[in-house]
């Protein structure tokens, strides 16, 4: 009975089987000529991160270009916990508007995107022995910086929608002002956030996308 019921459940993952491998059979010639390109891409790639490193940076660019790291990474994390609270304390006070602050996410997810990129600037200036770290960092900075934009945009747009909304309030409470004034600070790290990015691109620009090299020792 059991060798019955296994030999009906082989033939029916057979019967299944056979149509999807005779759809996917013409893809196979395709898949493996993308898999080589992929794979002739990230020789070529890593031919390009192995002969580049930050030691071609001068000493004092160097100094700015760490604080703005750290000082990058501060301002996101600031930005992730300030989209949080905005976004709580704004649904606690919605019941007296017709909107709700920072409701669509972009003050959250964003800053939280943001934050891991950050993030990946400590090993850029803490492992200068490995070059994939450098690219990493200027990837996802240059990902995140107009996404970052787009977050500083949207909150100083934000301001005077709150204050309109404060003239309407239906219980008479100063949430509004609140409100606005938290778009105002989420703003303003935001904006800090893209000149703090574009200052690190500008740096990989010079420094680091033409391959010089300074072979001098430097501390981390």
């Amino acid at each position: 009975m059991l060798r019955a019921v296994r030999k009906f459940c082989h033939n029916c993952i057979c019967c299944l089987c056979i149509p999807i491998f005779c759809i996917l059979a013409p893809f196979r010639p395709i898949w493996k000529f993308l898999n080589n390109k992929f794979t002739k891409f990230s020789l070529a790639v890593d031919a390009i991160v192995q002969d580049r490193n930050l030691l071609s940076v001068p000493e004092n660019v160097w100094l700015y270009f760490c604080y703005s790291v750290y000082f990058n990474f501060g301002c996101a994390l600031i930005t992730f916990i300030g989209g949080v609270l905005c976004f709580t304390l704004g649904l606690y006070s919605s019941t007296f508007y017709t909107r709700v602050n920072c409701d669509n996410g972009l003050n959250i997810w964003i800053p939280l995107n943001n934050l891991v990129a950050t993030w990946t600037g400590f090993f850029a200036v803490k492992t200068l022995h490995i070059r994939w770290s450098a690219f990493v960092h200027l990837v996802f900075t240059a990902t995140m910086t107009p996404l970052m934009m787009i977050a500083a945009i949207y909150a100083t747009a934000q301001v005077p929608v709150w204050y309109a909304e404060q003239r309407m309030s239906r219980g008479g409470k100063n949430w509004g002002y609140w409100n606005a004034s938290g778009n105002i600070a989420l703003a303003v790290c935001s904006y800090t956030i893209v000149c703090l990015s574009i200052f690190q691109l500008a740096v990989y620009y010079k420094y680091w996308l033409p391959s010089g090299q300074i072979g001098r020792f430097r501390s981390v």
